[in-house]
């Protein structure tokens, strides 16, 4: 009788410890996967942290296991990934600040989670699990790039900007790189099963991408001017109104000598606009409810008010049934009280001298969408303007900067780009950085670009390749035999 209870203390005990185990080693997997991400150089890295993933992920008999092991990694993914965020906001406003962050880590973790869950049901063998997270893992993406939540950072097309493969972006933005990034990695695990056709066909893909990117057009001559002007300003500064950023940025553009000078996000406010010098002028102007780009010569030209808020910054969901709640973080945080952005009413290219100037804010630089969009209107070249003064510990300014470098290649424009605390900087077509500030310093950088006319494959036909992947994913689900079952393999 005794034999029993301790057979089944040490099964229980046992059980425990590979629960555990699987714990570890699916945050190792997360963790992987975000040390060959952003801002890295060898980035390009990911499909084989993918891969381990995956074949990690796909093993279980049980759903459940599937969707824990893809929370566990996806939760550390994004921890580690974002981790300039609870650092950032910590320098700004003390531990309070880094308490905020733990709980997007978690939804976004969920998010995979769902889809782990989806495709374990759906597809009982350990190939279909991973070709099905491969696919759906893109379209996943998609989904993070839309509504009121939208929060796209983690998007692993990025990954491939240090090599020739970015390239294809301009067919099929940069979720056709990741599709690019998801289906290696799905080849790779298939090896696992000692199942080598697929990376026999993936290989191919990839050399064709890779062959398109190499073979690009070299980018025309600059033949025009324009003045980026970096502030190097407290954020917290401007918030509490006991900074006078004007006479700054004032100084900085008289170098322009009649070129146009770009300002960053919210640089001055609109009772500044008054005091502007007489000089053609893009610039981030803070208004009641709004957040602009304007543009200036002696006069209102014309405005561009943001269209992506960001969640929780900007936006403020729920504002009224959970104020009580709002007040209490703002209160936390030493900030008066916030009530968000107005939704934008202007979209359209910015005009100065003749020449239509796409300019969008921050955020929006992460979503293909606004760019493409703009271009469809008739910009000839891109100006994003930001403020990353409030990201600027860990990795935040620069992957910020590297994402957006991928609108320039996405809609074959030159990128004029100015920001508070950097990277200002001028993009090429290509996606290359021709100019450069350096980060944390007050400085004006002379910028030479081009005029782009025509539109890439991706300004008019958009995402098509989230429908490659989601026709993929259905038609493994309807071929998949039933009563097939994944070995459980641990």
């Amino acid at each position: 009788m005794t034999g029993q209870p301790v057979a089944q203390t040490r099964t229980a005990v046992s059980s425990q410890r590979s629960s555990l185990a699987a714990l570890l080693l699916s945050v190792l997997l997360g963790a992987g996967l975000a040390l060959t991400g952003l801002p890295y150089s060898w980035s390009f890295l990911t499909p084989l942290s993918l891969a381990a993933l995956l074949w990690w992920v796909s093993r279980p008999k049980s759903p459940r296991r599937v969707a824990a092991r893809l929370f566990w990694s996806m939760t550390a993914f994004f921890s580690l990934h974002l981790l300039f965020l609870p650092l950032s906001f910590a320098q700004l406003f003390g531990l309070a600040g880094a308490l905020l962050f733990p709980a997007l880590f978690v939804l976004e973790g969920g998010f995979y989670a769902l889809l782990g869950l989806a495709v374990a049901r759906l597809l009982p063998t350990f190939l279909g699990r991973v070709w099905g997270l491969a696919f759906g893992w893109v379209v996943l993406e998609w989904l993070r790039h839309l509504g009121p939540f939208a929060f796209p950072w983690g998007t692993l097309g990025y990954t491939l900007l240090p090599t020739g493969l970015i390239q294809v972006a301009d067919l099929g933005g940069v979720l056709l790189a990741s599709l690019l990034v998801t289906t290696m990695a799905a080849a790779l695990a298939s090896l696992a099963q000692r199942e080598a056709r697929p990376l026999a066909l993936v290989l191919p893909v990839w050399g064709l991408a890779l062959v398109y990117g190499l073979t690009r057009p070299a980018v025309e001559p600059p033949t025009h001017r324009a003045l980026l002007v970096q502030g190097n300003l407290n954020p917290l500064d401007k918030v509490a109104g006991t900074a006078d950023p004007l006479p700054v940025y004032a100084r900085l553009s008289a170098a322009a000598a009649g070129d146009l000078a770009i300002w960053p996000e919210t640089a001055v406010t609109g009772r500044d606009t008054a005091r502007l010098p007489a000089q053609p002028l893009l610039i981030g102007v803070a208004r009641p409810g709004q957040n602009r780009v304007e543009a200036w010569e002696g006069s209102l030209l014309g405005a561009y008010d943001k269209r992506r808020r960001v969640p929780f910054a900007e936006y403020f969901p729920l504002r009224e049934p959970l104020a009580p709640l709002y007040g209490w973080v703002f209160r936390a945080l030493g900030l008066p009280d916030l009530t968000g952005l107005q939704p934008a009413q202007r979209d359209r290219p910015l005009t100065l001298g003749a020449v239509a100037y796409g300019a969008y804010v921050c955020y929006e630089s992460v979503f293909p969408g606004i760019a493409r969009g703009l271009v469809q209107d008739g910009a000839r070249v891109l100006v994003n303007v930001s403020n990353d003064g409030w990201f600027n510990a860990g990795n935040g300014v620069e992957q910020h900067f590297q994402m957006g470098r991928v609108r320039a290649i996405e809609t074959r424009r030159f990128l004029l780009r100015a920001g508070n605390i950097g990277v200002t900087a001028v993009i090429d077509p290509r996606g290359q950085v021709a100019q450069a500030l350096p980060l944390k310093q007050t400085g004006a950088l002379p910028a030479r670009f081009a005029l782009q006319e025509g539109q890439t494959c991706y300004v008019r036909l958009g995402d098509w390749p989230v429908g490659v992947a989601a026709l993929a994913l259905l038609g493994i689900v309807v071929s998949t035999p039933r009563g097939r079952v994944v070995v459980d393999r641990g």
